[in-house]
């Protein structure tokens, strides 16, 4: 109506003016000489003359639609609150208009006012305001009506806006936007009401409406907030249900909503379930590369089978673990296969399945895209492809692939994806991976510092003075960029290599220094890795002149891992040299045995194989797969070279174990399993055996096992003799020992249900609840598996990027660590860094 009647007085203007120089109010035609814009400060006056289609030089009626039509076109931009043409000067058949408008204020800036931070973050990227564009009656209804949808999803049904305008004082033509919103009452679900439910009972309906759930005291971890989306989202969920179990024609009738007072309704539904569907027959057209019997095999479904379309979809196409029919084909190249259902009878309560099948021509790789990886060079992800130019499509080599890329963790496991670019003209298929890089690397810097005790008669440093931790790990290193000065960023990286550097110091009591390098390819063409290892510990303890003992370790191994393809290749084998040499003065004070000696020096020379088999479909967090691990580390059996009558009783402790000798085996799996969504049962098994060449000689006192807590070192720790600590939550750390003499035998079981909070790559964080058991054995003869510390708890864990896993668990250890103790071990805390259970 405004517009209306500025159009009606700017002609009514035009029309005056015309009648007071030429007399009579009839339209003439005047060419147009001059045209000029008024009012004008921030728009471009050369786009208002464009917008209003009027042009110097051409004919123009007066009154006439040239003018009206021009007025309209710059309403139509919707910057201006007014619009006028005005005739400045007439001279014979001349004519001179000016563009007269009124420009609407623009944004300055704006705000929000009755909801929290984060909310107004979230609502300020979905209005449509941007500082410095024209503020209009339809942008701000459009805001309204956003962040009236922004809460009605949440469940405020009775959110009010009131947008209002202050006039900048800084910015010319600019206003400040003021969002006032009063979210009202949150509505919940009081009750649910279901009708014409036979088959499912009304709870398990209400089961079924996922995310609708009633507001009661007890159910604090489910939602009861109503959104209509949602409601509407979880009858579809409903009526899958049904049609899961055989109930095809299954269909809400009814629903509605009763307000039952202000903050609640209820919901009422009705349903009508009709009968249950049975397959009959099934049969197959169009298959040439596989035969009828052979795809019902793969179909897994029979005749008399309760009839799912849910079921049938998976069957041919949904199976995570490809043993669908669809992966038959795309597994042999025949990506543009296509699989169509049809139901073609139905008699009574059974129906006929036609399955149709479109082979289609098998489709072969033609290139291969990487994106995403700036910093990992393109040769280290495509090492690990089982996809190459070339080779035929196939759907399980590009799931395989997707694993591998993933076991090199230097990407998002959330973020990475593949897409197959086909060509059905060419019978090729593009393969693009999108990769998105994580932190790999790894910083610690821990530092502190402990008073230092001195001896009152000699002076020395008993203990104390600087504390402190510097670990620096680089897992995606290049040692072919060393010398390339645009490298050092802050290290030369991008070729999968694993570098380490790690310093220790706890007063003068504990230094510790150790170097790892690892590289995966070896020589790059073939999946063999080299690792060699290097670490150098001093543990000294001066209680007193007459207590001082040392433990000063040499450590160094060479380790050469290869991938096998038999039994399959999942499996990795790795065999390593190493060679261990202890320093030892004082050793009674600090291991069992060797009373009286004042000195040891023990030499250990092993050779380790393991195989490792594991198929997790992620190295962080793990949904499905499993992992097994089988290894034997074994000495020289010097005692076998020695003379018959050589009498071991007679010999000292030092003596004996110069050159120790044993043979140590490991095993462990695990296995992972899908509950729900990201919900995932973790199983464990473990165990470990210690033994002897020489029955004389003995089992070693070195490299036995101890359990307890997080499996952590113990405040108890009586000395650094290659001992394996293992957790075993809801028992202290190192608590289990043995009376400090370690076990050959140990094995232990847990069970872990886990659950994601988030997955985003900069700090993924999940929680998790377990049962355990584990226990220690001196002997076989003591040996009973079942015979177990059990504990059960929760916990929670976070991956930080510079730092590693952490994790914080509380358990409860049921059982007492003896038969003397006095009562169970109870509840208990466990920190780690670093540590999967």
């Amino acid at each position: 109506m405004k517009r209306f009647l500025v159009l009606f007085f700017s002609l009514l203007v035009i029309h005056a003016g015309l009648l007071a120089q030429d007399g009579p109010a009839e339209a003439k035609t005047y060419t147009l000489a001059g045209l000029e814009v008024e009012g004008a400060e921030y728009s471009d006056k050369n786009a208002i003359l464009s917008i209003s289609g009027l042009r110097v030089g051409d004919l123009i009626a007066v009154p006439g639609i040239q003018v009206s039509d021009a007025i309209k076109r710059l309403w139509k931009e919707n910057i201006f609150s007014d619009v006028s043409v005005r005739a400045d000067n007439i001279a014979g058949d001349k004519i001179f208009l000016v563009v007269v408008v009124k420009e609407r204020p623009r944004i300055s800036k704006f705000s929000f006012q009755g909801v929290s931070k984060a909310q107004a973050d979230d609502l300020r990227e979905q209005i449509n305001f941007i500082r410095g564009t024209i503020l209009t009656e339809s942008k701000k209804q459009s805001a309204k009506r956003v962040i009236r949808n922004f809460f009605v999803e949440k469940g405020f049904f009775n959110t009010s806006v009131e947008i209002t305008e202050e006039t900048d004082n800084i910015l010319r033509n600019g206003v400040v936007v003021n969002i006032r919103i009063d979210k009202g009452d949150k509505i919940h679900i009081n009750e649910i009401v279901v009708q014409g439910n036979e088959v499912f009972p009304e709870k398990k309906v209400e089961r079924k409406l996922k995310k609708v759930n009633e507001q009661r005291w007890w159910k604090f971890w489910a939602t009861s907030k109503y959104v209509p989306k949602t409601f509407s989202d979880a009858k579809g969920g409903l009526i899958e249900a049904y049609n899961e179990e055989g109930y095809r024609d299954a269909q809400i009738t009814f629903d509605t909503i009763y307000r039952f007072d202000e903050r609640h309704v209820d919901l009422v539904l009705r349903v009508d379930e009709g009968q249950r569907y049975y397959h009959r027959n099934i049969s197959w057209s169009g298959n040439l590369k596989y035969n009828a019997e052979f795809l019902n095999t793969a179909l897994g479904i029979k005749k008399g089978d309760v009839y799912s379309r849910a079921k049938i979809d998976k069957r041919l196409f949904g199976d995570p673990n490809g043993a669908d029919v669809s992966s038959l084909y795309l597994d042999n190249g025949y990506l543009f296969f296509n699989l169509n259902p049809v139901e073609v009878a139905v008699v009574g309560d059974s129906i006929d399945l036609e399955m149709r099948v479109a082979e289609g021509p098998q489709a072969t790789i033609r290139n291969v895209i990487i994106e995403g990886n700036t910093k990992t060079s393109d040769f280290v992800v495509r090492r690990e492809l089982r996809t190459a130019p070339g080779q035929k499509f196939s759907r399980s080599d590009i799931i395989r692939s997707q694993r591998e890329i993933l076991n090199l963790g230097f990407f998002d496991q959330e973020k990475l994806g593949v897409a197959p670019i086909p060509d059905p003209e060419s019978g090729t298929v593009d393969i693009k991976y999108t990769v998105e890089e994580r932190a790999s690397d790894q910083l610690q810097l821990q530092g502190g510092w402990s008073a230092r005790v001195t001896d009152p008669n000699t002076g020395d440093v008993l203990y104390g003075g600087f504390l402190g931790t510097v670990l620096v790990a680089f897992n995606n290193f290049s040692t072919r960029r060393i010398f390339q000065p645009d490298a050092w960023r802050p290290v030369p990286s991008g070729d999968g290599q694993k570098v380490s550097l790690s310093m220790q110091f706890n007063g003068t009591t504990y230094k510790n220094f150790s170097f790892t390098f690892q590289e995966p390819w070896l020589g790059g063409k073939k999946p063999n890795s080299l690792g060699v290892s290097a670490s150098y510990l001093v543990f000294q303890s001066n209680i007193g002149t007459d207590f001082f003992s040392r433990n000063n370790i040499l450590n160094v191994g060479v380790d050469f891992g290869q991938r096998l393809k038999f039994p399959d290749d999942f499996f990795t084998a790795r065999t390593t040299l190493g060679y261990k040499y202890y320093d030892i003065i004082n050793p009674e004070l600090r291991f069992n045995g060797f009373e009286g000696e004042p000195a040891a020096y023990i030499n250990i020379l092993t050779l380790r194989q393991s195989l490792d088999r594991s198929s997790v479909d992620a190295p962080l967090y793990p949904r499905s797969g499993s992992q097994i691990h089988f290894s034997v580390e074994a000495t020289p059996p010097y005692s076998l070279f020695r003379s018959d009558n050589t009498d071991y009783s007679e010999m000292t402790d030092a003596q004996k174990y110069q050159w120790l000798e044993y043979v140590k085996f490991r095993f462990s799996t695990s296995w992972f399993f899908r509950i729900v969504g990201d919900m995932v049962l973790n199983t464990k098994i473990e165990a470990g055996y210690l033994g002897a060449y020489n029955s004389e000689l003995g089992i070693s006192p070195f490299e036995r096992y101890y359990l307890g807590g997080a499996g952590l070192m113990g405040s108890t720790f009586g000395g650094f003799d290659g001992r394996e600590i293992l957790p075993l939550r809801g028992y202290e750390n190192n608590s289990l020992t043995n009376n400090n003499a370690g076990y050959p035998i140990y094995n232990r079981l847990v069970a872990e249900l886990r659950y994601p909070i988030t997955l985003n790559q900069s700090a993924p964080v999940w929680v998790l609840a377990f049962m355990e058991g584990g226990n220690g054995y001196g002997s076989f003869r003591e040996y009973s598996p079942f015979d177990l510390k059990r504990s059960a708890g929760a916990g929670i864990r976070v991956m930080l990027p510079m730092v590693g896993l952490l994790g914080l668990d509380w358990a409860y250890g049921f059982d007492r660590l003896t038969d003397t103790s006095p009562n169970v071990s109870g509840s208990q805390f466990h920190f780690m860094i670093g540590q999967q259970f």
